[in-house]
């Protein structure tokens, strides 16, 4: 069977805060400019989307760094998003891979696997071949929640000065601090990898944030996320070349 690799990494800089309801006056203005950045790093030459469309593509697994939901939400973007950007391409979803590798006795293989590579960064080839004849598809996508975070800035208001909406008053300890202003960041880091021969096909990085005002918050990290994802892979599928003739399976 043959088989290839995909991985992908976001960055994690901290906690998310639990996201606020968004109030009548935040939904009457439309969404904030959302600022997106696409980096490639390495893209092997005359990969073609027809290779990708005969082989197929399975999520193989998301490397630790964030609770195991934040993983699971990343899986589902990223099978949602490689679904809708490559319509004629088999896709594996993580959880019906997680089934077929516990059903086989697999899991603490599989567990070893990730680790060794998560430790390392180092792929083991055989390994990476062997997980690609098991999942029956040439790509295999390891991705890793690195970063996802949210904060909120502040000032400092002096007694009797206007805040939002209403007078703030100091107390004796020192001037009140007042939340202004909310930013949200998802940065992804992915690699595509040929399992049958070893070697990474693609590499990118992605990054998606938004600032807006404590009392207009209505974007969601999962919204902020969700784009980090998409612009990962459309710049992954820029670098593919086309072509009208079906091409064969290539040997390493």
């Amino acid at each position: 069977m043959k088989s290839l690799a995909f991985v992908i990494i976001v960055l994690l800089s901290g906690c998310v805060d639990h996201f606020t309801v968004p109030s009548k006056d935040a939904l009457r203005h439309p969404f904030p400019p959302l600022k997106q950045s696409i980096e490639t790093r390495h893209a092997t030459p005359d990969f073609s989307l027809a290779q990708l469309e005969n082989e197929g593509i399975g999520i193989i697994g998301i490397l630790k760094g964030g609770p195991e939901n934040l993983r699971q939400n990343a899986a589902f973007e990223l099978f949602q998003g490689l679904r809708s950007s490559f319509p004629k391409v088999r896709v594996v979803p993580r959880k019906d891979l997680l089934k077929e590798i516990r059903a086989a006795d697999k899991f603490s293989d599989y567990q070893n696997f990730l680790k060794d590579y998560e430790t390392s960064r180092l792929m083991d080839a055989n390994k990476l071949k062997a997980w690609g004849e098991f999942s029956g598809v040439r790509y295999l996508f390891i991705g890793q929640v690195t970063a996802n975070d949210k904060h909120t800035a502040t000032r400092t208001m002096t007694l009797g000065e206007d805040g939002v909406g209403e007078k703030i008053s100091a107390s004796s300890s020192g001037p009140a601090h007042i939340p202004y202003e909310v930013e949200k960041e998802v940065s992804i880091l992915g690699e595509l990898w040929d399992s049958r021969c070893g070697n990474a096909i693609w590499i990118g990085s992605s990054r998606a944030e938004v600032k807006e005002p404590v009392e207009r918050e209505r974007v969601r990290v999962e919204d902020i996320f969700t784009m980090a994802t998409r612009k990962l892979i459309s710049g992954f599928d820029a670098t593919m070349k086309r072509s009208s003739d079906p091409e064969k399976s290539t040997s390493c």
